[in-house]
Order: structure tokens, then sequence, then C-alpha cells
């Protein structure tokens, strides 16, 4: 009996006591699928939930696309780094929260450097400031007019810097002016400022799809991949004077400045990226720094030298309302009250103010008003 009651005790102790704890030892090594997220090889986290990492990796990635025209179509979103989710089987212990999933994934390098413009501020004078380019600062600040910045207003000087940086691939499809040439009429009963336009020039339309990729929201590359002439330009019949202003003839020669092709031209056009529309008062044309830059017709230099983003600047009046501006010179060959005379050489090309590379930006003004160049050139 004494040994009966004896083996009793035995088993519950052994039921009550080591048993449980043998159970809870094999719940503790037990281990359970979970997946890793991997970047360039080292392990950031281990995380259960394999749907909540993609919701969070998608939001992340999206966010770069703020600033991106929404008629644009995203052809292609991914990690600069070599970024892989990899399924693997840990214990309890060893699994991260979707938390710190998250403060990883968002973690920032270098937070954005903003600033406000002051008066008397231009692309020029603050990308010096900063030690940036021209071209750089108009990348950071998409959505601002590069001619057009008022005190109080924000930039960005240097880029937000995350830790993953995210590539983006996209495609858009705007529409941009073709150019039209001109007829001349010479008439010998006209001055060589006056112009009568018979038949004004009618830009046409071509329909461009850039290809772009953006890293971290920002430009990095812009390509024009194929154009579509949607209506051809009609050419522009002028009557002008025998006291002949300069004219455009032949292959680079734009009268004004020898040059190698119009860069921008006159009136609205969009930005590829953000589909924004912007107004251009002048024609850019692209030339090579140093070309001599001559007088469109007779008159008197009212203004000649710095201003603000036109940089180095001559303004000519040619009376009858009409008068000439030439920017972003690298040199200026005359003075304020001086009389010039049509082709005389008053300065050289340049990129000096708001100016992205070497160019002479051409502006003609009419009572007030700004024209087409193409009609008078």
């Amino acid at each position: 009996m004494l040994k009966r009651v004896i083996a009793i005790l035995l088993v519950v102790i052994f039921v009550f006591g080591v048993f449980p704890g043998l159970i809870s030892w094999a719940d503790y090594l037990k281990k359970e699928p979970a997946y890793q997220f991997v970047v360039d090889g080292e392990v950031w986290f281990t995380i259960a939930d394999r749907k909540a990492l993609e919701e969070i990796i998608t939001d992340y990635q999206r966010q770069f696309l703020a600033k991106v025209d929404p008629h644009a179509e995203i052809k292609k979103i991914s990690f600069v780094q070599d970024v892989q989710v990899v399924p693997t089987e840990v214990r309890k212990d060893q699994l991260d929260s979707i938390e710190y999933a998250r403060e990883r994934i968002y973690a920032v390098e270098n937070e954005a450097v903003e600033i406000t413009i002051k008066k008397g501020d231009n692309f020029w004078n603050l990308a010096r400031a900063y030690n940036i380019t021209v071209a750089d600062l108009e990348i950071l600040n998409p959505d601002v007019d590069p001619h057009r910045i008022y005190p109080g207003e924000k930039l960005v000087v240097s880029p937000f810097n995350p830790v993953l940086d995210v590539l983006i691939e996209l495609e858009n499809t705007v529409v941009e002016t073709v150019p039209f040439t001109i007829q001349y009429q010479r008439n010998n009963n006209m001055f060589a400022h006056e112009k009568q336009i018979i038949r004004s020039g009618v830009e046409g339309e071509k329909e461009v799809v850039y290809h772009i990729t953006l890293r971290n929201g920002y430009q990095d590359t812009l390509e024009a991949i194929k154009e579509t002439v949607l209506k051809e330009p009609v050419n522009a019949i002028v009557r002008i004077g025998t006291r002949t202003t300069v004219v455009r003839g032949g292959r680079v020669n734009y009268g004004v400045v020898q040059g190698k092709r119009i860069s921008s031209a006159y009136g609205w056009r969009i930005h590829p990226i953000t589909g924004q529309r912007r107004f251009h008062d002048g024609l850019d044309i692209a030339a090579n720094h140093g070309n001599a830059v001559y007088a469109y017709t007779d008159g008197r230099v009212i203004e000649a030298g710095w201003n603000g983003g036109y940089g180095n600047c001559i303004l000519i009046d040619h009376g009858n309302g009409l008068r000439t501006r030439y920017a972003h010179l690298s040199r200026i060959d005359v003075r304020v009250g001086q009389q010039v005379k049509v082709g005389q050489r008053i300065g050289a090309v340049g990129s000096t103010g708001n100016s992205t590379g070497p160019h002479l930006h051409f502006e003609v003004i009419k009572n007030g008003k700004t024209q087409n160049p193409l009609n008078y050139l």
C-alpha cells in the first residue's frame, strides 16, 4: 500500500513539475516563419508580417512621386541599393517590431536645406553662395520659375538625402512649339527700325515624349525619346525698311548672334516633370561663350550693366516704342547714352545671371509689351 502511494506521488510530481517546464522550454525553442530585410548583404531587421512590410516599402517609395505630373506614366520604382526580402525561420524573441522596421526604412542621412529668398536674390547669386550650379538649383526646385522669385518664398539648396535611395523611371508627354520662319518684303519708304507684319507667324506644335529618371524625387536624367509634329508652323510675312535691321540667315546666323540653335522659344512652356506652364519673355539662342552680340538696329543704349537674373544686360531704345534687350552677356562693350548702329558689336555671349549655359537671351519690347522675337529677326 505504501509503495503504491509513493508511486502515485512520484507521478503527480513529474506531471505537475518537470513536464510543464519541458513544454515551456520547447515553446521557447520553436521557430516560426519570418522575413529578413536585407540591404547590400546586411540584415536590417526581421519581421513576421510580410504584407505589413510591403505596405511600408510601397508608401516609402511613392512619397517621391509627390511633385510628379499625375498624367505621367510610371515605368518602374526601385531602390538604388540591393534590397531583398528573404524568407527565414526564427524564434519569437528574434523578431523585430513593425515600428522598428518603419524607422529603419525611413532613416535619413541629411535633411533637405531650405532657405528663404531675400530682396535682391536670384538663382545665379544663390547658386554661387551655396556652391551649386544654376541647373542643379532648378532641378531641386522644379515648381519654381527661376526668372520670377520673390522675397519670402522658399528654395531648396541641398536635397533631402535618405539612407535608402529610390530610383523612379517615368515617361511623360508634353506639347511644345515648333518655331516658324519669316518671309521678308522690303519697302524703300520705311525706316530700318520700322516693321509691318503682313501676316503673323504661327508656331507649330509637336508632341514630345520624355524618358525621365528621378533619384529621391529629383531629376537625374531627362531625355526626349520621341517627337511627333501635330501642327506645322505658318511662316510670317514681314515688311521692313531699306535701312536694314539684322535678320536671320543661313543655318547659324540669328542676326543678333552667331548661334547653334534656339534653346528656348518665346511664349508658354510646359515643364516636362511637373507639367506646370511658364511664360518665357524672350528668345534663348544657344551659342559659344564669347561670340559677338550685335545691335538689332540703330538706337541709344539706355541700360548697360548687371540686372539681377538677366546677369550682364544691355537695353537699347530704337524709337517709336521699340526696344531690344540682350541678357546673360560675358562682357559689355557699350555704355549708357551711347548711340549704336545696326549690326554694331555691343557685347559677347556669356552665362551670367539665371543661366544654365552660354546663350543669348534676346527680347523685343514694343510699347512696353514683349513680342515674339521671331517676328522681328
